[in-house]
């Protein structure tokens, strides 16, 4: 693993090739940002150094998601345990990361991954009756705060309560944008208040917001050209086997 306290050539491509191809993700599909920029950091950098870089490109990148959109209020309304709830449950899964190891947070980021990939690749939507009650918001919004808090990966179980609000696409895009938003803000925050944003992370966080912008231009131009469809084939594929190296690579 690289070290931030030292700035090589090596590590500045290497996060700039990184950042790209995750800002081209989302230029694609609209997701995908922390999720493909931390798990490739994950195999160059300590996992809780890649969180730690990744926070200020997503707190930026998802505030104009957030605000790009005539649907806040409606959102707010229909979620607002869930996101009140998932918000203040990062701060126990906050506490899990500092507690274990490095390669225990690899291992769950893996698992993770390949769960998340593996139900997309098979076409499977599972809902929930009645997403806006207190009890379904509240146990999906523990668990999805939980796993933000350890991992830094966003989505799950969120994903069942996207699945059965039927929300439109644009509407989704900006829920996440929300979610997301707020998500990122808290955990700046504990990490901030931890000492685990250094100056040099700040360095690097800053720096990978270029790369993020250019893989956005080149993926909303790729946007036009293929499917969305075939490219989620393609992303959920790539996160599966990624996740299936970082098991293999702590194992063996």
């Amino acid at each position: 693993m690289q070290s931030l306290q030292y700035l090589d050539l090596n590590l500045l491509v290497s996060i700039f090739l990184v950042f790209s191809l995750a800002g081209l993700v989302k230029g694609v599909i609209g997701v995908g940002l922390p999720t493909v920029s931390l798990t490739l950091l994950s195999f160059i950098l300590d996992i809780k150094q890649s969180i730690a870089i990744v926070l200020l490109p997503v707190i930026l990148t998802n505030f104009y998601q957030m605000i790009d959109g005539k649907f806040f209020k409606s959102i707010m309304n229909d979620n607002k345990y869930s996101i009140s709830i998932a918000v203040l449950s990062i701060i126990p899964g906050f506490f899990i990361l500092l507690y274990f190891e490095s390669w225990i947070i690899l291992f769950i980021l893996g698992i993770i991954l390949i769960i998340n990939s593996m139900i997309s690749l098979l076409y499977r939507t599972y809902k929930i009756t009645n997403p806006k009650s207190l009890f379904n918001q509240f146990w999906i919004g523990s668990l999805t705060g939980i796993v933000t808090g350890i991992t830094s990966i966003y989505t799950m179980p969120l994903v069942l309560l996207m699945q059965s609000l039927n929300y439109t696409k644009e509407k989704t895009i900006q829920f996440m944008g929300i979610l997301f938003f707020f998500f990122s803000i808290m955990q700046f925050t504990l990490f901030s208040t931890f000492k685990m944003i250094t100056l040099n992370v700040l360095y690097f966080s800053l720096y990978s917001i270029v790369p993020i912008f250019f893989g956005l231009f080149i993926g909303s131009y790729l946007r036009k050209r293929i499917t969305e469809k075939f490219f989620k084939i393609l992303f959920n594929f790539m996160l599966l086997i990624m996740g299936i190296i970082i098991i293999l690579k702590i194992i063996f």
